[in-house]
């Protein structure tokens, strides 16, 4: 049987997805304080936290609903190249700076766009057996995904405009 601490065990590649999760909802809050002068976009980017957090949340229920067998058994590869493929994005973020609007949409549109949410996609398509929250999951990433482009709408081409607080 496989080492449940290694990193090739689908209860890691959870593990790693609900972290994923947490760390995108801890990039949106510092979005939020960013904005802080702004309340409007402070709001959005706080509810961005916060639907980040239940998606984290989400994973954590599937998790614990697996069997050990499950915990422990080899992922798809897809799984574990997804995995290593946001570290490097969230390598790249790191390396940003966001002096306006336009930088933080422009990173939160990748992060959407990105194996952040085709991970989450994947984990909850295959290890949730009710079609309906299956559906309710995958309508709320396509919900949140429409949310980041409709800040670029309700700003239109005023982002780069709109400093960080202090700037």
């Amino acid at each position: 049987m496989p080492d449940p601490d290694s990193e090739l065990v689908l209860g890691k590649i959870f593990e790693r997805a609900i972290e994923t999760k947490k760390r995108v909802g801890q990039i949106y809050r510092q979005f939020a304080r960013l904005f802080s002068h702004i309340p409007e976009v402070e709001d959005f980017w706080r509810k961005m936290n916060i639907n980040q957090i239940t998606h984290a949340d989400w994973l954590k229920e599937i998790k614990e609903s697996l069997t050990e067998e499950q915990v422990l058994s080899l992922p798809q590869v897809e799984l574990v190249l997804k995995t290593h493929a946001i570290k490097n994005l969230f390598d790249e973020h790191s390396r940003r700076e966001i002096g306006s609007l336009h930088d933080a949409y422009e990173v939160a549109h990748e992060i959407e766009s990105s194996e952040v949410n085709t991970l989450f996609k994947m984990l909850t398509s295959e290890f949730i057996s009710s079609e309906k929250k299956k559906n309710f999951i995958l309508a709320e990433i396509d919900e949140h995904r429409r949310q980041i482009m409709s800040l670029q709408d309700k700003f239109e081409g005023g982002m780069k405009e709109i400093k960080i607080e202090g700037d």
